[in-house]
């Protein structure tokens, strides 16, 4: 029950995280960049959800699990930079088809310092999920040296995000702890707008992406993926992660009108396939366990 209830959250972190990509694309429109837009994000999801923790009376983490979850704040901040700024030297397919190498980096940390099980049933999950990117994603890339090492960094920054939030264990709140993961993480890029010049959003549709952004993408993603994440364990939190960005093909199909052709289609077969199989995997040997 425990992995079950675990791999449903991760599932809808990925969903919440895959739902940014259509609300930034109505915020660019309005007239944000980059920075503002994180900014607005981080700092406006900071805001509800630390009022709502305080309305609650949810202790806020302290000591060296405030510490912990403070960096993790900071490396989630960094990750984005490296993602959004590696776009900017290459094809979004290419850094998405990069940043999502994550799994197999934890994946194999996660062996090397023994804080997970990597066997068969991971590796033929791994190299599911690869071949399903690269269908997925297209094959041909499009990048100079800086968008390659900028969005392997944001991969390997998000990797030591999950391995760090996998060993904070403790009585925190997942409420609180993602509460001071946003404020961190909003500290340093309301710093950055404020140096760069900030760019508010010119109409309330801009406004209403933003929000839904901070809502879905910060507040409903990182709160389930932290409890998920105490759960499953960061092998599987990585891998069921990499349905974010069948869900934002998806939901552009959907929504933009953009086209999904049949490779596309089976690369996203393969992904989920893979990562409902190691879930049921995970699931059936905690049940053989048991008895």
């Amino acid at each position: 029950m425990k992995h079950l209830m675990g791999s449903a959250l991760i599932l809808v972190s990925a969903a919440g995280f895959g739902s940014m990509a259509i609300f930034a694309h109505t915020a660019y429109a309005d007239g944000v960049d980059t920075a503002s837009l994180l900014a607005i994000r981080f700092v406006l999801a900071a805001i509800v959800l630390t009022v709502w923790v305080r309305i609650k009376g949810i202790a806020m983490p302290t000591g060296k699990e405030l510490r912990g979850y403070i960096v993790m704040g900071c490396i989630y901040a960094a990750t984005s930079f490296g993602y959004f700024q590696a776009l900017n030297y290459a094809s979004s397919a290419t850094v998405a088809l990069l940043l999502y190498t994550f799994p197999i980096m934890v994946t194999i940390a996660s062996a090397i310092l023994g804080l997970d099980r990597f066997g068969p049933a991971e590796w033929i999950a791994l190299t599911g999920i690869f071949v399903g990117m690269v269908l997925l994603l297209g094959t041909g890339v499009q990048a100079t040296l800086p968008g390659i090492v900028l969005a392997l960094g944001a991969a390997v920054l998000y990797s030591g995000y999950i391995l760090l939030g996998s060993r904070l264990g403790g009585d925190t709140h997942p409420l609180a702890a993602t509460s001071t993961v946003l404020l961190s993480a909003g500290s340093i890029y309301l710093l950055m707008a404020l140096t760069k010049g900030i760019h508010l959003p010119h109409s309330m549709s801009g406004w209403a992406s933003v929000s839904l952004i901070a809502l879905f993408g910060s507040i409903l993603g990182i709160m389930t993926f932290v409890t998920g994440l105490k759960l499953v364990g960061p092998t599987l939190a990585a891998i069921l992660s990499t349905l974010e960005p069948v869900v934002t093909v998806i939901l552009g199909v959907s929504f933009l009108g953009e086209a999904l052709g049949g490779y596309a289609l089976l690369g996203g077969g393969l992904i989920i396939a893979a990562s409902i199989g190691l879930a049921m995997n995970r699931l059936w040997r905690q049940r053989q366990l048991a008895t």
